[in-house]
């Protein structure tokens, strides 16, 4: 299977003469650590959340006179969207990476993918299996090697099982019956209605919309900083512990602008 056949096209990007600050406001709004850069289309680097803090404001630089390009990390990993699911596997595992930048022929972003979305388009649970073992692995290498305590490390390796931390995904769709779709999809695949939250910028809206889908409302306890929604936009967040791979490729196939985010449990 080609990767174009089921990729989310949907990708939210920052230019390389955008300012630090307006980076940083989208990945707030977003609730990202990193964005893709693109200059008319093609990809020029990625910007990250720590790019901008160690690169610029740790610095005392002012993050609204400085720009992307200034900061940002020009190498980025990426195949093509003709490439087989096998050959991106292939590439993830050789730079111990789980997700991968997908470009069209003219060298165009045109989606991201990841280990959990090729496992479950394709069904082939086994390859990512492999890529993921193997990234755990040079994970650990990399914490002994630091010599970083057990349980930082634990926290850092990508496999994750074992985190001090639970994992939510969250995912922004901008109309209702996407937004449905994707619910009844991640019941289906062995979310409970406990595990799924839901917000949205009208109330009355958002009480309509849980009746109609069974789940739960965010609360501000919950999650003290969640990104401003606009009319209409509808935030999904998952409680999905070691199946955040899982809960995302459900929410980009149903073209969701998509994050994970990881909180202290309590």
């Amino acid at each position: 299977m080609k990767l174009k056949e089921f990729i989310n096209s949907r990708v939210e990007t920052v230019e390389p003469g955008d300012t630090l600050q307006c980076a940083a406001e989208k990945m707030r709004e977003l609730d990202v650590g990193s964005l893709p850069v693109c200059d008319n289309g093609h990809l020029a680097g990625v910007i990250t959340d720590r790019d901008i803090t160690i690169r610029a404001v740790a610095k005392g630089t002012d993050p609204a006179a400085m720009t992307v390009r200034e900061v940002m990390t020009p190498e980025v990993l990426s195949c093509f969207e003709d490439d087989e699911v096998e050959e991106a596997a292939r590439i993830m595992q050789e730079n111990q990476v789980r997700r991968i930048m997908v470009l069209n022929e003219a060298n165009e972003l045109v989606g991201i993918t990841s280990l959990g979305e090729i496992a479950t388009i394709t069904g082939n649970r086994l390859l990512a299996g492999e890529v993921l073992e193997s990234v755990s692995e040079e994970s650990r290498e990399m914490a002994d090697e630091d010599e970083v305590e057990d349980d930082a490390a634990e926290d850092d390796s990508e496999a994750g099982a074992e985190s001090s931390h639970e994992t939510r995904v969250t995912g922004i769709l901008h109309d209702r019956e996407s937004a449905k779709k994707a619910i009844e999809q991640l019941k289906g695949a062995g979310f409970t209605d406990e595990s799924i939250l839901v917000a949205m910028h009208d109330q009355s809206a958002q009480e309509s919309f849980l009746r109609d889908t069974p789940a739960r409302a965010v609360s501000e306890e919950e999650i003290p900083s969640l990104p401003d929604l606009s009319s209409g936009q509808i935030l999904i967040m998952v409680e999905s512990d070691e199946r955040a791979d899982d809960a995302l490729s459900i929410l980009n196939r149903n073209h969701a602008v998509t994050a994970g985010v990881r909180i202290p449990a309590a």
